[in-house]
């Protein structure tokens, strides 16, 4: 998928003071109160906004008190906003590999839509994993790929070298646990899930149901903005399938003209014991929720984030490469990724 912008909206509403002249004769109004800029935005940063019309509560408007942060762009399943927001993330993903073991050379791609629902000014629910998959194998080296495969999940590649089908469906619930509006600084607790659901057409559907306790915070400093996040994943139930680890990612970001975000990415996973390769592909080869290999393995997202309509309309993308990975396994991704928030 292709998408093509032809215009970047800045929205930009200032605080003008009105005044009329009195008429002739007529007694005059009595003076207006100052209102310094100061008041028309956030306590920390320009007044880019001012005056923009914010929910007045009800449902579903959730927490609109931070609004020069810009969530996650990468990783779409460990990443989420610390925000409770209600909002639209429609998403497109590609992924290619080199040939080196365990996979031949082989490239990704995935459409699928994520939702998060503000059910509260600090609590969330949402469902960030899913969609839809289409993988391409190199013919010439299926045989390679049998030996690598003693489960037997890529018999059918001999009939053709593409793959497709549903992923495992996944989400979350959340609650802001700190919400520091004047310094700008927020702390959410939440709990992750994963349902082996998927089709195994394309590696999804093994394994049990998948927990996921995380923190994820949120800081401004002026133009600049940190995300960081970490959790535990674990199996919650028997079965052949060793996913125990701990992730951390971090997101670092700066605001331009008000409304351009260039940003980097930093996503690590580590499992919490030694074991072949060979063993946490159970689930699947690649695990296309963040488009990384499982195992000990950092990646690298660079790009940007336009606000096109502030609080409201987004669009992002990144480029994500592996940094350092387990028997130097290498892919390389593209993500692009809307947002569409009430």
């Amino acid at each position: 998928m292709k998408w093509r912008w032809s215009l970047l909206i800045q929205v930009v509403l200032g605080c003008p003071a009105l005044a009329q002249e009195p008429l002739p004769g007529a007694p005059g109004p009595a003076a207006p109160a100052f209102v310094p800029n100061e008041m028309c935005g956030p306590p920390h940063g320009p007044c880019a906004g001012c005056g923009t019309a914010m929910p007045e509560g009800g449902p579903l408007t959730g927490n609109h008190n931070f609004p020069n942060f810009i969530g996650f762009v990468s990783n779409p399943l460990q990443n989420i906003d610390p925000r409770a927001v209600t909002a639209l993330y429609p998403i497109f993903g590609s992924a290619w590999v080199s040939t080196v073991p365990p996979l031949p050379s082989a490239d990704f791609q995935l459409y699928g839509p994520a939702l998060t629902m503000a059910l509260s000014e600090r609590l969330a629910v949402g469902v960030n994993q899913g969609g839809y998959a289409v993988a391409h194998f190199s013919r010439n080296e299926r045989e390679r790929l049998f030996r690598e495969d003693p489960l037997g999940r890529f018999r059918e590649e001999s009939s053709g070298g593409t793959r497709s089908g549903f992923l495992n469906l996944g989400g979350f619930v959340q609650y802001t646990v700190i919400q520091d509006v004047a310094d700008q600084f927020l702390l959410t607790g939440g709990l992750r899930w994963e349902a082996p659901c998927g089709s195994h057409e394309v590696f999804q559907g093994h394994g049990p149901l998948h927990l996921a306790p995380y923190l994820t915070a949120g800081k401004e400093f002026g133009e600049f903005h940190v995300l960081a996040t970490t959790g535990y994943q674990f199996p919650a139930g028997p079965g052949n399938d060793n996913t125990n680890l701990f992730y951390g990612n971090l997101h670092l970001d700066r605001r331009l003209f008000g409304w351009l975000y260039p940003l980097v990415e930093f996503n690590c996973s580590y499992h919490t014991r030694s074991v072949a390769f060979g063993l946490p592909t159970r689930r699947g080869f690649i695990d296309f929720g963040n488009f990384e290999s499982t195992g000990n393995i950092v990646t690298l997202a660079a790009g940007a984030n336009a606000v096109l309509v502030p609080e409201r309309l987004e669009v992002g993308a990144v480029y994500t490469t592996v940094i350092a990975s387990q028997r130097d396994f290498d892919l390389d991704g593209l993500l692009v990724k809307m947002v569409l928030r009430y």
